[in-house]
């Protein structure tokens, strides 16, 4: 009797790192297992940001590779190349035919697993986070053919995966049938907190996808306004803050986390003005999760026009969309 199908989720970090696309990867493989669907969890050795928070339910796989430092992009790079390998030796020896593998874009290199996927007879799955053709010009703006050639290079490669989900409707994709899941909260906060009065937070990476003159050009408007900006976090932005913003290391301890997120009467996010359709914050979410006005800066359309998408949204019922869209990819591959 064969084995039944089994769903993979792969991404470069997992508990207890903090990283948010690791984050969701846990929640949708926790909310898969609870709807009695077979879900393997897998990740690398590497660290993103340190965390306090619970272990997920469902057991995670680590795969060892080389890792390198965070604040070095060839060596960045080079952990991206030695992640893809070892996802890739992982898909040829793991995944079974009619099986579902999940694949983050942490690292961008997964991009290129599609054809591992396919040798298997798996259905592949890549959940696009970041557009990172786009998301380059943060960090350095090649010249205008090669732009062209890496979004030509991304693009095919989008187009060779079985389905593709967004979770933004701003993240650029080529293909007119790939799914938008928005994300979600990736904390429960609980009951409401007393706020801190003309406080402003700004939480989570401040790095090369963030446009630093426009964010703290909205900075300076709010302490002239009399509120205390507080930057809590990590990123090579942080070293740049001046000295009239507050500035603090990311917080590792749940409960803290939870209530800082209560005291801020405005919570900030930040783009970046040349790549509205790279990436769509995913802190946004936790500041809507608190009912606290959020302000954005380095945003331009059509990421503009996601805020207000998110704003409408009922982030509640994203989770259960995906569980919704692999149960329907399961039961497709069992009429195979």
């Amino acid at each position: 009797m064969s084995q039944p199908p089994v769903v993979h989720i792969l991404t470069q970090y997992l508990w207890p790192d903090d990283a948010p696309t690791g984050i969701y990867a846990e929640h949708v493989a926790d909310a898969l297992a609870k709807a009695d669907l077979p879900v393997r969890l897998v990740t690398g050795t590497g660290r993103y940001r340190a965390g306090g928070r619970p272990s997920p339910r469902t057991p995670i796989e680590r795969l060892a590779h080389w890792t390198g430092r965070r604040e070095r992009l060839a060596s960045v790079a080079l952990e991206y190349e030695s992640v893809r390998r070892a996802f890739a030796r992982y898909l040829s020896t793991q995944v079974g035919t009619k099986d579902v593998v999940i694949l983050t874009s942490a690292p961008p290199t997964t991009l290129f697993l599609h054809r591992e996927v396919e040798r298997r007879g798996a259905i592949g799955v890549y959940w696009l986070q970041d557009y990172y053709p786009q998301l380059i010009r943060a960090v350095w703006d090649p010249p205008a053919p090669l732009r062209l050639a890496m979004r030509r290079l991304w693009d095919r490669h989008l187009r060779e995966w079985d389905h593709v989900v967004k979770v933004a409707a701003n993240v650029r994709c080529p293909r007119a049938d790939a799914i938008v899941i928005r994300n979600w909260a990736t904390m429960d906060l609980g009951h409401p907190q007393p706020v801190r009065p003309h406080t402003a937070l700004y939480s989570g990476n401040l790095g090369w996808g963030h446009h630093l003159p426009s964010f703290l050009e909205l900075c300076r408007r709010l302490v002239n306004e009399g509120y205390e900006v507080t930057v809590r976090g990590d990123g090579p932005g942080m070293k740049s803050l001046p000295g009239w913003v507050r500035r603090e290391a990311p917080l590792t301890d749940p409960e803290a986390l939870v209530r800082s997120y209560w005291e801020a009467e405005v919570h900030l996010v930040a783009g970046h003005p040349k790549i509205p359709d790279a990436v769509f914050p995913s802190k946004v979410w936790n500041a809507l999760a608190a009912g606290r006005p959020v302000l954005a800066s380095g945003f331009s359309s059509p990421m503009l026009d996601e805020l207000e998408e998110a704003r409408r949204a009922r982030p509640r019922s994203h989770i259960g969309l995906w569980v919704s869209f692999v149960s329907s990819l399961l039961d497709g591959a069992s009429l195979r």
